[in-house]
């Protein structure tokens, strides 16, 4: 069973390593730059909403991050990026 929750401080590395190896693929994020360990926390802070996929054991499984699109007039247009762990991708069980 995975639940989604908001992402905490305790969740940086685990959700920072899944959003560096989709940084490192270089096909779905526009960072070039993987996030050092030191700024990831306060990366995935600054976000409108930062959600974890946490399995039973709080092993994390998933991430996304919820942000407007841009400013002003166009800040109601959402832009979310989310990714799956790359070790359970195509996983469907829910095992791993």
């Amino acid at each position: 069973m995975i639940t989604i929750r908001p992402y905490i401080p305790e969740d940086e590395k685990p959700v920072a390593d899944i959003w560096n190896y989709v940084v490192e693929e270089h096909d779905a994020l526009a960072q070039t730059e993987p996030l050092r360990p030191h700024e990831a926390d306060a990366f995935f802070r600054k976000q409108t909403y930062t959600g974890a996929a946490a399995d039973e054991n709080n092993e994390i499984a998933g991430m996304y991050i919820l942000h407007p699109n841009n400013v002003g007039h166009c800040g109601h247009i959402a832009n979310a990026s989310y990714a799956v762990r790359h070790d359970i991708r195509g996983d469907i069980s829910g095992k791993h």
